[in-house]
């Protein structure tokens, strides 16, 4: 199995809320870092559910190939290494 950790939606349990709501961020990272976090620090186990979702013809093409497209997810990754560090990320 894969887990899209950077895929849509997501859930977890109610007693976990507190790591995103005490989290100060203000875009996709604040899905993110509290969910990397978790993970790193508590041991979180994650589980995936099976989507029946796939990105429409036109999105893809309008996405991939495109330097503008490749520079907001290489801007998104390095903001997340900048954000979490080089400790939170390295075995």
């Amino acid at each position: 199995n894969k887990l899209d950790w950077l895929f849509g939606p997501f859930a977890f349990r109610a007693d976990l809320a507190s790591n995103w709501l005490n989290y100060d961020g203000t875009s996709w990272d604040a899905q993110m870092i509290p969910y990397v976090r978790g993970v790193r620090r508590h041991n979180w186990r994650i589980a995936s559910v099976t989507v029946s979702f796939r990105h429409s013809k036109e999105m893809k093409a309008q996405e991939e190939g495109d330097p503008v497209w490749t520079t907001k997810r290489l801007n998104q990754l390095n903001l997340l290494f900048d954000l979490l560090g080089t400790k939170e990320l390295t075995p």
